[in-house]
């Protein structure tokens, strides 16, 4: 992405300087949190301290380790809605047989779905792998999101993905891909 010309907002307060560098990519060693702290920033903190341009295709992608679901809840999703185009989550600590959990989760995927349609999932064999109901699931899954009003009025969603060629490739080399059936 940096490479295309976007700037790259990087937080990590688990490493000391960015794996890669670039002069469009902006490191911070800090978490992302539902609230702040000496190493953690909020989204709204980031939101803030950055100049989004609205009509710019802005892609926001977030891995961080469970905090998601608690940042989520808290997000004012007009924001999501009006500075991205795209957003890549992975999600964490996801099971269906958790009922609590999942009714929660579910909430928040719902306010999701308000303006964005899921375009691509793929399962993260690093967490549990388990079956429910004739369907092979994990508690760690990775979602790329377009916002509704982008896409073709008659855009399909595939009925499988998961282990598409040229892709999805596997988390790990010992952990194969989980294909996704709907």
């Amino acid at each position: 992405m940096a490479n295309m010309g976007y700037q790259v907002l990087q937080y990590d307060a688990s490493i000391e300087k960015a794996p890669d560098t670039h002069k469009n990519m902006i490191f911070h060693k800090k978490f992302v949190g539902a609230t702040r702290d000496h190493q953690t920033i909020t989204f709204d903190d980031i939101m803030q301290q950055y100049s989004f341009n609205e009509k710019d295709h802005n892609i926001l992608q977030i891995d961080i380790e469970g905090a998601e679901w608690e940042i989520f809840e808290k997000l004012d999703f007009s924001i999501l809605e009006k500075y991205f185009s795209q957003i890549i989550l992975e999600f964490h600590d996801c099971d269906p047989r958790a009922s609590l959990q999942t009714e929660r989760h579910v909430a928040i995927l719902e306010r999701f779905h308000h303006a964005f349609q899921p375009i691509h999932l793929h399962f993260n064999p690093y967490g549990h792998n388990f079956y429910v109901k004739d369907r092979f699931m994990a508690n760690v899954f990775e979602v790329s999101y377009a916002r509704k009003d982008l896409l073709p009025n008659d855009f399909i969603l595939r009925n499988e993905c998961g282990d598409i060629p040229n892709l999805d490739y596997p988390n790990g080399e010992k952990l194969p891909n989980i294909p996704i059936s709907f």
